[in-house]
């Protein structure tokens, strides 16, 4: 099964979480990508996830299946070249959600994979998702909760995508999106150019995208900034490693056998790096 995380540095903690979750509800091989870039000419925190990261998920992984592994492949270079002068490059998101849309140009991705982003959590085998068939499609991908109703009754959340890389390359669908995200201003830059692009859209079940809350059929719970409308009209943006709030705010404790793990799992890579750092 192959999986795809995009991020800096600072993802570490989300792609933990997120895989650890994975592995307690699939023993199958993994095939993980990370796509990184050293962006730091555009903002001083935008630095490349380290191989140190990426080694100790990797050996997190294999303790669910020793088959299991996690390529990190650097796309600076490319990502530089073609959007440094793209209008979305500063904006609410880092521009890390943009890496993904270069998959087509990237020999080392596989012909399917299933995209997520760094705040979502499994709460069952994903296997049903990489399961559905995307032949005669691009990507499918789940409604956006709030986007549905604010923006398009068909308007998609791209926090979960399942990937045909080898339609993607065909139809030169990606490279359509990418020049859209070159040249247009958006609020949420390639989500909206993905929908914008895609022509013949593959809609997912929200049970494997669910953004609002959690249900008893939850296959993917993705926390995404919500909007709470009582007392009073706020926003709320949770993220798994917030463990605290995860209780306080959303009440929920389904996932606290992982986040435990995750705190272990964090403490010992602590542990590692000053040992390592100690060694030098």
């Amino acid at each position: 099964m192959n999986i795809l995380y995009c991020g800096n540095d600072k993802i570490f903690d989300g792609i933990l979480i997120s895989l650890l979750s994975i592995c307690k509800y699939s023993k199958a091989q993994l095939n993980v990508f990370v796509l990184t870039a050293n962006l730091t000419d555009i903002n001083t925190a935008y630095k490349a996830i380290s191989q140190s990261h990426i080694n100790f998920l990797e050996n997190t992984i294999k303790e669910t299946n020793s088959e299991s592994k996690i390529t990190l492949l650097d796309v600076s270079d490319m990502f530089r070249e073609d959007m440094i002068n793209s209008p979305n490059l500063v904006n609410n998101y880092t521009p890390y959600t943009l890496l993904r849309l270069y998959v087509d140009l990237i020999p080392e991705i596989p012909e399917k994979i299933i995209y997520l982003d760094t705040d979502t959590m499994a709460h069952d085998d994903i296997q049903k998702l990489y399961a559905v068939d995307v032949k005669k499609y691009e990507y499918a991908a789940a409604l956006d909760y709030l986007g549905k109703i604010f923006l398009h009754y068909d308007y998609q959340n791209a926090g979960v995508l399942l990937f045909n890389v080898k339609k993607m390359k065909e139809t030169g669908f990606l490279k359509n999106v990418r020049d859209y995200c070159k040249y247009k201003k958006m609020y949420f830059p390639d989500q909206t150019a993905l929908n914008s692009v895609a022509k013949n859209k593959k809609f997912l079940s929200s049970r494997f995208n669910d953004q609002r809350k959690f249900h008893k059929d939850t296959v993917i719970q993705h926390f995404s900034k919500s909007i709470r409308w009582w007392p009073i009209y706020h926003t709320v943006n949770i993220k798994p490693w917030e463990i605290e709030k995860m209780h306080s705010v959303y009440k929920l404790h389904e996932y606290d056998d992982i986040l435990q793990d995750y705190q272990n799992k964090k403490e010992l890579f602590i542990r590692e790096e000053v040992r390592n750092n100690d060694g030098n």
